[in-house]
């Protein structure tokens, strides 16, 4: 779970101290995550996400392992995805443990700090994938067949990867610059920065600057293009059907050249977008709107001070979007779909176009 540093001074001061069944305030400023049935619940529910998204981020990848149909271009950015929110449940636990240990953090610091910094790492590139597959998604629906597979050859798909993965990483690596630490939260009592670090609060500031606001503002533009695109796309495509049942009514003219060429047109628009494309396209935006929807909370409780009691909960939904992907493509995504039922009824020798691996497991078990 996703938490941010302290907006206010973190030290424990020797004043009045007011305790309650979920906080503790010192002189009404310092908050500090003490509720413990609070805690077990987050936990909990952490840990019923985490199963649920390793085991659906694993079908997911799987699924493109086995399946030729899905191993597309964009496939790739999806599945890069799908190992990022993978490896996000993966260090969860991490932060259960921390939750549950009534005295401080339990394990080596080193692991706590290691678990913080992957846990930002992964979310980071999730957002980073995101946007890099907005952009497909731009290219493939607005420019020409030639211009995708010029951009998308598998070197440059791979330089994509590597630089997707490589920018989070040396961001996470600030604090080793003394720019913030990872490290065990006694405030919000999860593995994330260390808010009794002086620079705790500029390190939260310079990473969500430099992660967050380019990969969003990419998003809103691509998807808003596309939206742009396919509605013009469809109104020429109205105008071109009624030029074409008013040319056909017309009587006693001869109207057969311009008939022809009205459909040739027509024909030519229609086939300028593939609407399984943009079928496609509205799933994955539907990922984009699941991310959202998971990071706005956190976001919104970040920017209002008073709101520290609820980071706990808000960070919470963070994880939810390591387990609402596969969803998303089981239940809208046509091929994904298949392949999960295939999958997940033990049928993989059923599955259509498989992969060379899925074709050698055949062999060899024949």
């Amino acid at each position: 779970m996703a938490t941010s540093s302290d907006l206010f001074p973190t030290e424990d001061l020797p004043s009045t101290m007011l305790s309650t069944g979920q906080t503790m305030l010192v002189d009404g400023r310092s908050f500090r995550f003490e509720d413990y049935t609070q805690r077990v619940i987050i936990a909990t529910v952490t840990s019923l996400v985490t199963v649920c998204g390793i085991f659906g981020n694993c079908l997911t990848i799987l699924a493109v392992v086995l399946s030729r149909k899905l191993q597309t271009k964009t496939n790739v950015f999806v599945t890069n995805l799908a190992v990022a929110d993978l490896v996000t449940c993966l260090s969860a636990p991490f932060t259960v443990v921390a939750l549950l240990s009534k005295d401080g953090w339990p394990l080596p610091e080193l692991v706590c700090s290691l678990a913080a910094a992957i846990g930002y790492t992964c979310l980071s590139c999730s957002t980073i994938t995101l946007a890099a597959i907005a952009i497909n998604r731009y290219i493939i629906i607005t420019k020409p067949m030639r211009t995708f597979q010029a951009v998308y050859t598998p070197r440059k798909i791979a330089v994509m990867l590597v630089l997707i993965w490589a920018y989070p990483i040396l961001v996470c690596c600030i604090p080793l610059f003394g720019l913030g630490q990872w490290g065990y939260s006694d405030k919000y009592k999860t593995c994330t920065q260390d808010t009794t670090h002086e620079t705790s609060d500029y390190f939260s500031l310079v990473g969500s600057v430099l992660i967050f606001p380019i990969p969003l503002v990419v998003l809103f533009v691509c998807y808003y293009k596309i939206y742009r695109h396919v509605t013009g796309h469809a109104k020429k495509m109205q105008q071109m059907e009624v030029e074409l049942t008013t040319t056909e009514s017309v009587s006693g003219q001869n109207v057969g050249g311009s008939t022809h060429e009205l459909r040739k047109r027509s024909s030519s628009m229609a086939s300028s977008i593939n609407r399984r494309q943009v079928q496609i396209t509205k799933n994955l935006f539907m990922v984009v709107c699941a991310f959202v929807a998971c990071l706005a909370p956190f976001a919104i409780a970040l920017v209002i001070p008073p709101s520290d009691p609820v980071i706990p909960w808000t960070g919470m939904f963070i994880i939810f979007n390591s387990m609402v992907n596969p969803l998303i493509y089981g239940f809208k995504h046509p091929h994904f779909k298949e392949v999960f039922r295939r999958m997940l009824r033990c049928q993989c020798h059923m599955i259509s176009e498989p992969s060379g691996i899925l074709r050698k497991m055949r062999s060899t078990v024949h």
